[in-house]
């Protein structure tokens, strides 16, 4: 096997055999013979059915299918410390074993972004567990003229599953029991792993957005308005956690900035729901509190509800400027905002901890803007 130590990244791995890209003539060749170059990317670490069956899918998309690899140095940023159970020689060993792969990139970057502009593919496929909007390297597929395909996922098989079989097979531990700590272990990788894989997603895909939105903040209150925030339940918490970021402060010493949580009057909120209903909660104070060019951030994961869509009509009606947090699910906030962001998941614990990060750096942008321009 290949000698790897002191390699130059990324490489190509190719019969057995090593190959800078900057001297490879392959996917050139292929590409003059107008052969459809597919590519997809990933770690691959204990490679199963699941994995098998997803690159016969995506070869059977073109005539040839390249593999961009992470290097051990990648997997182990991504995964943490243990990982890759196999070594990148092995890894692209066994895939380019495979007689649905063409060819195999080892890559040292965390995204495949390089890989792809070296390949320029006709296109990228990813399993169904990214959207193609929200994939980072989506932007660099299309740009080099090739185009984004997500292909369905095996049920019920994954390395994870494997190295748990494994493990169960190995440890005496009483019939039909699991070891909880391992399961907790697990859990507790898996949530974090999810969350990381988020987060990214969204920087990739609403950073523009984001900047757009500390943007808004910072005229608001350079202006001499007010922001007026309102959510339900983590929401809710979520809205009077940035309040205090403003009226309080995030990093800088500086004044104060007029911020408002619609959520923590309870007074208020009981008398409202109690003769109006609970649709009404943040509309009466919106009509009470809101005026001209001030803001109001309305929060909801999935952005239907009630209270708060009843707020963003009342703010509109009030010349307002509207600015929404939610899912990647359409909604009816999206449409009647100004500026909506829509983080790429589904799952409601993730997306509320994607919408307080995205709080939190805006708050930093527009304090340090605000700073800047008015010394505070």
């Amino acid at each position: 096997m290949p000698i790897l130590e002191d390699r130059d990244y990324p490489y190509f791995w190719v019969n057995g055999n090593i190959e800078s890209p900057e001297s490879s003539e392959l996917i050139n060749r292929w590409k003059n013979k107008g052969e459809k170059i597919v590519t997809t990317n990933g770690c691959f670490d204990l490679i199963h059915p699941g994995h098998v069956t997803f690159l016969k899918n995506a070869r059977s998309l073109g005539s040839k299918l390249v593999i961009g690899l992470n290097s051990d140095s990648s997997v182990r940023r991504l995964k943490g410390k243990g990982k890759p159970i196999l070594s990148e020689a092995d890894r692209a060993t066994m895939l380019d074993a495979l007689s649905c792969v063409d060819g195999v990139v080892v890559y040292s970057d965390d995204l495949p972004i390089k890989f792809l502009d070296l390949v320029k593919p006709d296109i990228h496929c990813k399993a169904a567990d990214y959207s193609a909007n929200a994939l980072p390297e989506a932007d660099t597929v299309r740009k080099n003229g090739g185009e984004v395909a997500i292909l369905p996922l095996s049920e019920g098989v994954s390395s994870s599953q494997i190295i748990e079989r494994i493990r169960a097979s190995t440890e005496v531990t009483g019939e039909d029991e699991t070891d909880p700590i391992d399961d907790a272990e697990n859990s507790v990788m898996q949530y974090f792993m999810d969350s990381s894989n988020l987060y990214r997603q969204t920087a990739y895909q609403l950073k523009n957005s984001v900047i757009n939105f500390a943007d808004i903040i910072s005229e608001t209150l350079l202006s001499g308005n007010k922001i007026l925030i309102c959510g339900n339940g983590g929401s809710a918490a979520d809205s009077q956690h940035i309040a205090a970021e403003f009226v309080g402060r995030f990093k800088l010493e500086r004044k104060a900035l007029p911020a408002i949580a619609l959520t923590t009057d309870t007074s208020v909120i009981t008398a409202i729901a109690n003769d109006y209903g609970f649709d009404q909660v943040f509309t009466r104070q919106v009509a009470a509190l809101g005026n001209e060019n001030d803001l109001l951030i309305a929060i909801s994961t999935s952005g239907n509800s009630r209270n708060v869509v009843h707020a963003v009509n009342e703010a509109k009606h009030r010349n307002m400027q509207v600015i929404s947090l939610t899912g990647q699910k359409s909604s009816t906030l999206k449409t009647q905002s100004d500026l909506c962001l829509q983080v790429p998941s589904e799952n409601t614990a993730l997306i509320q901890q994607t919408h307080i990060g995205i709080l939190h750096i805006v708050c930093d942008i527009a304090e340090q803007r605000i700073y800047n321009t008015e010394n505070l």
